[in-house]
C-alpha cells in the first residue's frame, strides 16, 4: 500500500494505492455513513459494505444528471442525513462524480470519500476534487470542486472489469503519461498484455505513476486556472464522440487523444514522428479507428466548457511525455477540422 497526499485550497485528500476493502473501518469517521453506489457494483460487493444507509443509481452516464443528484438528496434527507453525516461513494468514474457532486451541495456540503473500483476511477475521475453532472449532451457542465477525504484503491477490484471497461480506464493511464512522463508512456506500451491479464504487480506500479502525475499537477492548480488544464488532453474531441457516439469515456478520449495529436502535428507543435508512436501504442492498446467527426463538431467544442468567446483552449503535444495548452481560434479549428475529415477519407 502506497499513499499520496493532495493537500489544496479546496481540501486534504490521500490516495490510497493498492489498499484493501477491509482497510475501510480504521479510514471511515466515526459517524453516520452513508453509500452511494450502482446496482451492478452493489450485487459485486455489497457483502463488503461496512454498515450504512446504501442508495444506488442506475450504472452508466445517464445517471450523470441533476435529477439523480437531486433525487439522491432528497433520499439523504429522508433518510435524515445531516451535517455531521459522511457519504462515501463506492464504484466507477459515473459514481464518484455525482457522490462528490451530491456531496459538495446537500446542505452546503458534507465529508466524503470514494472507493474507486475501475481502472478509470483509480487513475482518474476519482483524483483531484471535480465532481460533475452533465447538461443534456454536454458532460460535466455542472459541478464543483471538493476533495474527498480520501482514495481507497484496491487493484482486486479490477479483476472484474470487462475488457471495454479496462480498455477505458487504459486510455486515462495513457494520457497522463503522454502529457507528463515519456519513460511511464513507454512502459505502458510494453505492459499491455500484462495489464490485460490484470497483471496486480503491473496494475499497481503504473497506476502509482500514473497518479503521482495528475496529484502533482492538481497540487499546483486545484481549480484548473492554469497547469491543470493539461489534463484534458484528448477531451475535447473526446467529449464530443462520446456523446455522439455512447462509446466509454476512455475509448473516446483514446480517440481524441490521436485527433488532437494530428492537430499537433499540423500547428508545428509535435514531430510527426511522435504522433506516430503515440497512435502505435493506442492502436495496439485497442483503438483501431477513429470514428467520423460529427457535422456540427465546431458547435459542440464550442459549447464545451473550455471554450472562452471564440478560441478553444486546446492541449497539443510537443513530445511524447510533454504537452501545452494553446489558445486556438474557432476558425483555425475549422480549418484543422476540414483538413483532417480530408485526411481520414
Amino acid at each position: 500500500m502506497r499513499r499520496i497526499k493532495v493537500n489544496t485550497a479546496t481540501g486534504r485528500s490521500v490516495l490510497i494505492i493498492g489498499g484493501k476493502l477491509n482497510d475501510l473501518p480504521s479510514l471511515l469517521p466515526p459517524c453516520r455513513l452513508f453509500i452511494i453506489t450502482d446496482n451492478n457494483v452493489r450485487a459485486l460487493y455489497g457483502d463488503s459494505f461496512p454498515p450504512a444507509e446504501v442508495l444506488t443509481v442506475q450504472p452508466g452516464e445517464e445517471s450523470k444528471s441533476l435529477m439523480v443528484a437531486g433525487e439522491l438528496c432528497s433520499r439523504l434527507l429522508a433518510a435524515g442525513a445531516d451535517r455531521s453525516s459522511f457519504i462515501l461513494g463506492f464504484g466507477g468514474g459515473v459514481v464518484c462524480d455525482i457522490a462528490g457532486f451530491v456531496a459538495s451541495v446537500y446542505m452546503r456540503g458534507l465529508r466524503h470519500a470514494f472507493v474507486s473500483t475501475t481502472l478509470l476511477s483509480q487513475v482518474d475521475a476519482s483524483i483531484g476534487g471535480k465532481t460533475g453532472v452533465n447538461m443534456g449532451r454536454f458532460k460535466n457542465m455542472i459541478g464543483t470542486f471538493k476533495q474527498p477525504e480520501f482514495v481507497l484503491c484496491d487493484h482486486t477490484l479490477l479483476s472484474t472489469l470487462p475488457d471495454t471497461e479496462l480498455l477505458s480506464g487504459l486510455g486515462e493511464l495513457i494520457k497522463h503519461a503522454a502529457i507528463g512522463d515519456r519513460e511511464l508512456f513507454f512502459d505502458i506500451s510494453a505492459s499491455l498484455s500484462r495489464l490485460f491479464e490484470h497483471d496486480q504487480v503491473s496494475l499497481e506500479n503504473l497506476i502509482y505513476r500514473a497518479v503521482k502525475i495528475k496529484a502533482a499537477i492538481v497540487r499546483r492548480d486545484p481549480l484548473e486556472d492554469g497547469i491543470r488544464r493539461v489534463l484534458n488532453f484528448g477531451h475535447t474531441f473526446g467529449h464530443v464522440l462520446e456523446t455522439a457516439y455512447q462509446i466509454p469515456h476512455g475509448i473516446a478520449v483514446m480517440e481524441g487523444m490521436m485527433i488532437a495529436a494530428e492537430l499537433s502535428v499540423w500547428k508545428g507543435e509535435l514531430p510527426y514522428t511522435e504522433a506516430r508512436i503515440l497512435k502505435s501504442t493506442l492502436e495496439s492498446a485497442g483503438v483501431m479507428k477513429v470514428h467520423d467527426l460529427p457535422e456540427n463538431i465546431l458547435g459542440l467544442i464550442i459549447k464545451d466548457k473550455k471554450s472562452e468567446s471564440e478560441y478553444v483552449n486546446m492541449v497539443l503535444l510537443q513530445s511524447i511525455g510533454k504537452a501545452v495548452v494553446r489558445k486556438l481560434h474557432i476558425d483555425e479549428l475549422k480549418a484543422f477540422t476540414e483538413y483532417f475529415i480530408q485526411m481520414e477519407g
